[in-house]
């Protein structure tokens, strides 16, 4: 699922493996509208952390400029070129 808010969006990945996930994450940012800038993924973190080492170690993308740590352990942010 992915929610906008304006130049920012969310993708949740709950419920998905790491081969779903990076399916996922690529059609999702492909898709993406130009003017958005910061995109927050939602991956958790209490039913183990295999997706939130994904998503921060392992997941790479060309519009990724930055990753960011949110103050929510289930949550990485994703700044976009």
């Amino acid at each position: 699922m992915i929610e906008y808010h304006g130049i920012y969006a969310k993708i949740d990945l709950h419920g998905k493996t790491v081969v779903e996930a990076k399916i996922y994450l690529n059609q999702m940012l492909e898709s993406l509208p130009k003017e958005i800038i910061e995109v927050t993924i939602a991956h958790g973190y209490h039913a183990g952390n295999v997706l939130q080492q994904f998503v921060r170690k392992q997941y790479h993308h060309k519009k990724i400029k930055k990753k960011m740590i949110s103050g929510n352990a289930g949550e990485t942010i994703f700044r976009l070129i």
